[in-house]
């Protein structure tokens, strides 16, 4: 499965898609499951993006705006100056956009073969506005070497159930 896939699959789970929900459900234990069984009448809007320029999804539920990058990978670190760089330069990018209208992004990292729940959250650094900050503050944080250089490692990302069931009694 490429990285397209996931994204579909991510969209699929946060547009309340109940096929997809059943079968990620699967895999989890029954409070998770149900947890994601509430986005099939609680759906996020989502739309993906084209190009490697933006944020791959921007979901909205609410009145709140999440803007989301996807990553997958078989190995529970992703280091990006992997690639050429190529991530750490897109993180920099949209870091500064979205800063700049106090907003701040997810990265979704979808660890293939996980045991269990596969989808981890990390907000990246940032200094988002208003109530932004409570959801921001909720998410674990991109990593950062002491050279500035971005990194994810699932094992301290944020379950996506959890903060799900954080946003099911919130918003």
């Amino acid at each position: 499965m490429n990285g397209s896939l996931y994204e579909r699959e991510l969209s699929n789970i946060l547009s309340g898609n109940a096929e997809a929900i059943k079968k990620i459900s699967r895999r989890l234990d029954e409070v998770s499951a149900y947890v994601l069984n509430q986005l099939v009448s609680r759906p996020f809007f989502v739309t993906r993006s084209a190009g490697s320029l933006g944020a791959d999804l921007i979901a909205i539920r609410n009145g709140i705006s999440l803007i989301i990058e996807v990553k997958s990978s078989v190995n529970s670190t992703i280091m990006f100056t992997e690639a050429s760089g190529q991530r750490q330069d897109q993180a920099r990018r949209l870091k500064e956009l979205c800063e700049r209208a106090g907003l701040f992004y997810i990265y979704a990292f979808r660890l293939k073969n996980a045991d269990g729940e596969p989808w981890k959250l990390f907000a990246m650094i940032s200094n988002p506005w208003g109530n932004l900050r409570m959801i921001y503050d909720r998410l674990a944080k991109v990593g950062e070497t002491k050279n500035g250089n971005y990194f994810l490692k699932w094992e301290e990302g944020t379950l996506l159930t959890r903060f799900l069931d954080y946003l099911n009694q919130v918003a």
